[in-house]
Formats: C-alpha cells, sequence, structure tokens
C-alpha cells in the first residue's frame, strides 16, 4: 500500500513497486497457467478507463487531489503508470492496480473480489430477484432469521472496561441490546459505559424477539416491513433507557464505545440526538454531480410530493415547510448541470479544496433530508415531519442523557459510525478519546453502481455522496481524537482500558489528562 510518506521519497516508492511485483510473481508461480496472453496495452487502457469513471462518480475524488487530503495524485498517477509499464503478467497489472485504489485509503472505495469458483455475469444479462418471504405463518426464530437479522460484530466492549474494579453491568449486549454499565472509580466518580457496535437494528437478535412480542400483542398479521420498522424503534427505546437508568444511577458523564463499529445506515446520524437537549444539526450531504445524485433528488423529490398529497393532519405550518423543503431539491436539480465539471486536473496537479469549486459535487440537502434540524414534532406530526428531517424519527428519544458524554474511537470507526462521531463533535456534544478513525466517510446514497473495466473486468466500488464537516472538510479525511490514547509497547488492553477511565475521570476534573 503507497503512503503519502513513500510517494515523497523516490527511491522508497521505486522500492515499493519492485515488491508488489516480485509478490504478483511469488503467488503467479502457485498458480494455473494463464490462459491469455498477457496484453500490457489493454491494462494501460484498462487504467485510462479506471481514471475516467473514478472522475465521473467517485464524490472524494476533488478531496484527495487537494493538500489537505496528503495523497499526492500527480505522483500516484506517474508511478501507477510506470508499474503498469513494468508488470509482465496479469496478475502483476492486477496488483498495480489494486495498489493505485489502496492509496487513496477511502474505506469505501475497494476492489469488489469475487470467489475463484464464480462464474461472471455477462453484461447484458438481467437478475431475477426471489419472491419476498412471508413471515406471516413463522415463528419469532424463522421469522428473524427470514429478515437478515444476527450478529457480525463483538458484543463486549473494544477494550475489557467491564474487567476494571468498580465495574457494575446493566446490559450484557446480547440478550439485551447493547453492552452497558456503570463503573465506580477509586476516586468516587461514576461513569455510565454503553457500546455500540453496528448502527443497524439487524446486528442485535434480542430487539428483534422484542419487536415480535410487541407486534404479536397486536394480533396483527406481521410483515416483514412491521418487524423492521418495530426493531428500529426498539433500538432507540433500548439505548434510550440505558441513559435514562444511567442519569437516574447519579452517573456524572457517559463513555460511548463505538470501537470496531463499521457503520450502518442513518442511525449514526439520529443517535446524536439522544445525547443532548440541544439542537443538532446534521452534515451537509454532496453527491457525485450526473445521474446518480439526480436520481437521489427525483426520489426524494417523488416521496416529499406523496406525503404532502396524502397527508391529512399535518397542520398549515407544516405543509409549508414540506412546500420550501420540496422546491429546495426542485432547485438542487436545476442546479445540477452547473455543478457539472472536468474533473481531470487532478492527475496533474493538486488544488485547495473547495467543495464549491471544479469538485463534480452537487449539494442535495443534508445527512438529515431536506433541512439539517427541525424542532421536536409531536408523536402525530413525527411521519409527516421525518419525511423532510429524518431524524425526527427519534423525537421521542431526544434528550435522553443531557450531561457530558466521551466518545471512544479507534481505527474500525467508519462510515455511520464516522457520522456519529462528527456530527456530536462538530455540534459540541462530546469530546473523543482513542485513536484516530477508520477515514471511510459518506458511502453510497444509491445503489452501488461497480466501474467495470472492460479488459480485465475488474470491479471497482466508489463511493457517490461526501458529508461535509463544520470546518468544511470531507469526514474521509478521519477524525483525530481530542484525548489521545495511544497503544504502549508492552501495554494489555485491560491496562489500557484502565488509563481510557483515568483520562475521562480527570478531564471531567478539568484536569490535564496529559499530566
Amino acid at each position: 500500500m503507497w503512503t503519502t510518506t513513500l510517494m515523497k521519497n523516490n527511491k522508497t516508492c521505486q522500492l515499493v513497486l519492485a515488491m508488489a511485483l516480485m509478490a504478483a510473481n511469488c503467488s503467479l508461480a502457485h498458480a494455473a497457467p494463464l490462459v491469455t496472453a498477457f496484453d500490457a496495452r489493454a491494462w494501460q487502457d484498462d487504467y485510462v478507463f479506471l481514471k475516467q469513471q473514478l472522475q465521473k462518480q467517485y464524490a472524494n475524488l476533488a478531496w484527495f487531489a487537494s493538500p489537505q487530503a496528503k495523497v499526492n495524485l500527480p505522483q500516484l498517477d506517474a508511478y501507477t503508470r510506470k508499474a503498469l509499464a513494468l508488470a509482465e503478467n496479469d496478475e502483476q497489472a492486477k496488483a498495480v492496480l489494486r495498489n493505485f485504489i489502496d492509496a487513496f485509503h477511502d474505506g469505501h472505495l475497494r476492489l469488489i473480489t469475487r470467489s475463484s469458483n464464480t462464474i461472471p455475469t455477462p453484461a447484458n444479462a438481467t437478475a431475477s430477484e426471489p419472491p419476498a418471504v412471508a413471515i406471516e405463518n413463522m415463528d419469532v426464530e424463522n421469522a428473524c432469521a427470514a429478515i437478515g437479522v444476527g450478529s457480525t460484530s463483538r458484543v463486549p466492549f473494544s477494550l475489557p472496561l467491564e474487567s476494571l474494579p468498580g465495574f457494575a453491568l446493566l446490559s450484557d449486549g446480547a440478550t439485551q441490546a447493547f453492552r452497558a454499565g456503570i463503573i465506580t472509580t477509586e476516586q468516587g466518580s461514576k461513569l455510565g459505559v454503553v457500546r455500540i457496535p453496528r448502527f443497524r437494528e439487524a446486528e442485535y437478535p434480542g430487539l428483534c424477539a422484542q419487536a415480535w412480542k410487541t407486534l404479536s400483542a397486536g394480533k396483527q398479521n406481521i410483515t416483514a416491513k412491521q418487524l423492521r420498522n418495530a426493531m428500529a424503534d426498539a433500538w432507540f427505546e433500548v439505548l434510550a433507557a440505558h441513559l435514562v437508568r444511567m442519569k437516574a444511577a447519579g452517573v456524572q458523564a457517559v463513555l460511548v464505545d463505538v470501537g470496531g463499529n463499521g457503520g450502518g445506515n442513518d442511525f449514526g446520524d439520529w443517535s446524536a440526538r439522544l445525547f443532548t437537549s440541544r439542537a443538532v444539526y446534521s452534515a451537509s450531504l454532496l453527491m457525485a454531480a450526473g445521474p446518480i445524485a439526480q436520481a437521489y433528488l427525483e426520489e426524494e423529490l417523488q416521496a416529499m410530493r406523496k406525503t404532502y398529497e396524502d397527508s391529512k393532519f399535518a397542520h398549515t405550518a407544516q405543509r409549508s415547510t414540506m412546500q420550501a423543503a420540496i422546491a429546495l431539491f426542485e432547485k438542487a436539480r436545476e442546479d445540477m448541470p452547473a455543478s457539472s465539471c472536468d474533473l481531470s486536473w487532478v492527475w496533474q496537479e493538486q488544488r485547495p479544496w473547495q467543495a464549491d469549486g471544479c469538485a463534480n459535487l452537487a449539494k442535495v440537502g443534508f445527512a438529515s433530508g431536506p433541512y439539517a434540524y427541525l424542532p421536536a414534532s409531536t408523536d402525530t406530526e413525527t411521519s409527516y415531519v421525518s419525511r423532510m428531517y429524518w431524524a425526527a424519527n427519534v423525537d421521542k428519544y431526544r434528550g435522553s442523557w443531557t450531561g457530558p458524554v466521551y466518545v471512544l474511537t479507534d481505527r474500525g470507526v467508519g462510515s455511520a459510525a464516522e457520522a456519529f462521531v462528527a456530527i456530536m463533535k462538530d455540534n459540541a456534544v462530546i469530546k473523543t478519546i482513542g485513536t484516530v478513525t477508520g477515514g471511510s466517510g459518506c458511502g453510497n446514497m444509491q445503489a452501488i453502481r461497480p466501474i467495470v473495466l472492460p479488459h480485465s473486468g475488474l470491479s471497482f466500488q466508489a463511493p457517490d455522496c461526501v458529508r461535509l464537516r463544520a470546518d468544511g472538510s470531507d469526514e474521509v479525511m478521519g477524525i483525530t481524537p481530542d484525548l489521545p490514547i495511544d497503544a504502549i509497547t508492552g501495554e494489555s488492553e485491560r491496562a489500557r482500558a484502565a488509563r481510557v477511565i483515568k483520562t475521562v475521570e480527570r478531564d471531567m476534573s478539568g484536569i490535564n489528562p496529559a499530566r
């Protein structure tokens, strides 16, 4: 993998390229003989095609072409072209393109790998979707399995906080959603801790059983959509209940552990509202200008217009708010052509980051929809307001906690989890502790449209959206902790966990944690 430091050193870069080619040769020695002759020109054409497609649909490209991103794209392009010229077989050329993509350090930009026994699908083939599963007559275990519920994440804390003296468990995180507890320190401080392993309801089997039980009490035929919606609400209900319980127990601050949390869905944005009663504004959202952003705006406009036309209970002020939201997205659609520009400059020069410059990015509202913030609505208005401001879905849980909040991060934090950390930090709700996040940023607002290279057939996934931080930077740069906790040689994870708690306690007391 090429890093900025390596790219600044010609000799080191040449060594990296040579090692990549040697690795490819080594793997080739144990592989089956190639059926077709190596076509160097075809691979070079594939690389040109890949760059052209990145210019059209990779939302973070202009950011990585800026000095702020610390990735020198002109140098990277030069070394990639040189490496392809030196490649002697398909495996080497493939390794070169993989290294090119890896050099961006973008968690959502990657090679889409296929299993060795996968038969490529013809380009003109149509995929058939199997019929939806009817869960009405299933038992709870089969119904939950049918909608894809199952934990793939680590249930315990990312550091063994529960093993420290003074820890009392409130929730095990398995039979109940979210591992949670209270630590009473030697100095008598009480710190609530809660782990969020993923920001999506399907990760929590216990929630599915809980939602099924609630729906069954109403004696209705339960559909997959109803079960998912009930799980989503239960996700926030349980998290809010933990926070309320901690408040009642006299906890002085809450530590939210999102270590290793690779993301999820809009829950990352919505969850911030549970940790404060103050107004929380979502990040500005941009998308790669062109068909993808156009499709997104059309979908949202259709949904808002239908909601507006079908509404029978929204009062005049809210109907006006909806009309304004529709007008905002109509204006964004009209402005789309002016946002498009030729990004071929990124391979020749670096330019300071400007989201409203030649970045090929269109404004499409906010991570929460047409509005960055709307006041809490009543229960009867929520379904209407949430069409304009998605976070309104959790209005009844706003301000479940109102005290100090710390968020524990590491390199495994990305995507929706980074959105959670960024929105909390940019709205001055939290302090972060741990290590810098992974730098995945926004992923895809539309279905992924793979970049398929015409010669090799290699497929790449590219994110189509950008979330802007409060300072105007791209969230993909990662989030640096306010209170760094780097690993110390020879230190156990348990010792590091104790250091995290001690650092939080000192910060709560106004003592410089570095002393």
